[in-house]
């Protein structure tokens, strides 16, 4: 039977349809950084996760332990801020108007867009 009901119960599927897609499409997130000569590279995922590092040898030869770790922090910061970055865009998309303008500003808690729960006063049966 077709009505108001099914019809919101069809458009409630869509969207959760939607929304794990979002989630499956966030998660294959991936970013990379390399140095200028290329000798160094840092894949990084969605949430700044590193997913693989690479170097060749004469990144071994020219520069020294403590060079080679600023590197890479480096390249993992500016990799990670590529990915968060994507992420938030696909996310921001799925969102209504004025919360994807608050992510894309820098809301970090997701949670923030939502109102908060009523409190509910209990009454005893006394």
């Amino acid at each position: 039977m077709e009505g108001p009901v099914h019809d919101m119960a069809a458009n409630f599927k869509q969207r959760l349809e939607e929304l794990q897609q979002l989630q499956r499409n966030v998660a294959d997130v991936k970013a990379t950084a390399r140095t200028r000569n290329g000798d160094v590279w840092v894949e990084v995922g969605s949430r700044g996760n590193l997913r693989d590092i690479q170097f060749s040898p004469q990144a071994l030869k020219r520069m020294s332990a403590q060079q080679l770790t600023h590197t890479i922090l480096a390249l993992i910061a500016e990799a990670s801020e590529q990915a968060t970055g994507q992420a938030k865009e696909m996310t921001a998309a799925f969102l209504p108007e004025e919360m994807a303008d608050r992510l894309r500003a820098g809301e970090q808690d997701l949670m923030a867009f939502f109102p908060k729960a009523p409190r509910i006063l209990e009454f005893s049966q006394d």
